[in-house]
């Protein structure tokens, strides 16, 4: 989706304050953002490529990272990488499984603001990496004690010794009357098409990162549906249409 695409409120006024920032660069000084959301970062850019003066960098603690930190610089000098660090959270194996939302809900709970922390990954059973600013690692790395009724050890990390990736999805195939975004979610969550249509209209579903209240809307491979709560879904390839004239798709879904 464009940036230049029309922009909700919500977006106006990110966008207007991240141009204030800019404004008020002279010098030598620098501007670093929290944790910018995908659309957040992509109107950044283009913000960014109007300024010859202004350089930056990029930095989300692993290269697929889904939230970002901006570090902005004068074009003239070297940049550094934003200051995001990775705190390893480690649970007891045959403990009860837990999932994003537990962990982000616990890290939130200290008192953090939800752009002070970056991607959660959970490579493996008994392990999850939280990416955060470096001047809150230490505080989350002391106070983070239990994840629901969960014991959990907490460490500070450099993200470069880190293994991580988001993986690849579980794969769905299936077939859907249209690519309306209720289809969509109903055949990549299982859910009724009367339950998907309540979500959207709560407010509750975003594409490619901007939010969405039509149920009719189209959609598009390669774009990305969120659902609140429950994970994402890709729009991974449409493969052509049954002898009936359903579309045959693939999709992969993340949690």
């Amino acid at each position: 989706m464009s940036p230049g695409a029309s922009l909700t409120e919500e977006e106006k006024k990110w966008q207007q304050h991240f141009d204030r920032k800019l404004e008020e660069l002279e010098g030598n000084r620098t501007y670093t953002t929290a944790f910018l959301d995908p659309r957040q970062l992509e109107l950044a850019e283009a913000a960014l490529r109007k300024r010859n003066n202004l350089s930056y960098t990029a930095y989300g603690g692993y290269p697929e990272a889904e939230r970002n930190v901006i570090h902005v610089f004068p074009a003239q000098h070297r940049g550094d990488l934003p200051p995001v660090t990775a705190v390893l959270v480690e649970w007891t194996g045959d403990r009860e499984s837990l999932g994003h939302r537990d962990l982000l809900g616990a890290v939130l709970a200290l008192g953090l603001r939800r752009d002070q922390v970056g991607d959660i990954v959970i490579p493996e059973e008994g392990r999850a990496t939280v990416m955060v600013l470096q001047a809150k690692a230490d505080f989350v790395c002391s106070s983070l004690n239990e994840v629901g009724r969960v014991p959990v050890n907490c460490s500070i990390v450099d993200p470069d010794h880190l293994a991580l990736t988001r993986g690849n999805g579980k794969e769905i195939k299936g077939t859907v009357a249209s690519l309306r975004v209720d289809s969509l979610l109903s055949l990549g969550f299982g859910l009724s098409r009367s339950k998907v249509v309540r979500l959207i209209k709560g407010g509750l579903v975003v594409i490619n990162w901007r939010p969405v209240t039509s149920p009719s809307l189209q959609v598009e491979e390669g774009d990305q549906i969120s659902l609140r709560g429950r994970g994402r879904i890709l729009i991974d390839e449409v493969e052509g249409e049954t002898r009936k004239g359903r579309i045959r798709l693939k999709l992969k879904k993340y949690s």
